[in-house]
């Protein structure tokens, strides 16, 4: 594998990871009683499940054979639009209660952090592209 997409597996992995475990959403709304609901829509939810078939199909490779790095290059494209949804949606991981006034939901430096990362990963694989 080549270094690119080595750094792009780890920073794929990395995403997904923190996503699964930092309760990560796209959504929010109201849910009654003053509650509110936090969800990923569809579409988000769809480009995890990608990319963490796209991660697995590199490390284990994938069900078909893997023809002039095909997986990497799926691993590539489903980072890039993932990350790209992310930024785009606005997903968040922290919710601050303003009382009266609402919710604010934004994304922590830790999730900035990871993002930047898998950017970084994507952008060194475009480039050797």
């Amino acid at each position: 594998m080549k270094d690119g997409y080595s750094a792009l597996l780890e920073a794929a992995k990395a995403i997904v990871t923190y996503i699964d475990t930092e309760y990560v959403f796209d959504k929010a709304a109201a849910g009654g009683c003053s509650g509110m609901d936090y969800h990923l829509s569809d579409k988000f939810y769809d480009l995890i499940v990608d990319t963490r078939k796209a991660i697995s199909d590199v490390e284990n490779g994938p069900e078909a054979s893997d023809r002039d790095g095909e997986a990497n290059v799926r691993l590539f494209e489903v980072a890039k639009d993932l990350v790209t949804h992310i930024e785009k949606e606005r997903a968040f991981d922290k919710v601050n209660d303003m009382g009266p006034v609402g919710i604010e939901t934004y994304q922590s430096d830790a999730f900035i952090e990871v993002i930047q990362s898998t950017n970084k990963a994507i952008q060194e694989v475009e480039t050797s592209l």
